[in-house]
């Protein structure tokens, strides 16, 4: 038996000069980003309301240490929340969970612990 010898795969018969991307103007490149986005948001969107997840309770709740009671403190007695509502709101709700020891969201031990960084 004669066996034929194995020949190399043909290149494609054309090749593309320039890419697609390259073709487009700044601004339609700017449209097609702002339809990519557009259509990523109505996916998630769509995916979050299929969803059984709770996201109002995401993160879950803990009661503050010591730490981020006395970090609560200075935020109050620096002046640090005068500017901002929220990070007064925060302040107070970890000072008082860790009097009473009861459990706070974590956005607001996330505040204080973004403050105690920066010290």
């Amino acid at each position: 038996m004669t066996y034929k010898p194995t020949t190399k795969p043909k290149p494609m018969p054309y090749f593309r000069k320039s890419s697609y991307k390259s073709t487009l103007t700044p601004e339609q490149r700017a449209v097609k980003a702002d339809a990519a986005f557009a259509k990523k948001v109505a996916k998630m969107e769509a995916n979050r309301t299929k969803s059984a997840f709770n996201y109002s309770t995401a993160g879950g709740s803990y009661i503050p240490t010591e730490e981020q009671y006395k970090a609560a403190s200075a935020m109050l007695w620096n002046g640090v929340c005068e500017a901002d509502a929220a990070k007064a709101t925060s302040a107070e709700m970890v000072q008082i969970a860790y009097v009473t020891k009861t459990k706070v969201h974590h956005d607001h031990i996330h505040i204080v612990n973004e403050y105690r960084r920066s010290l």
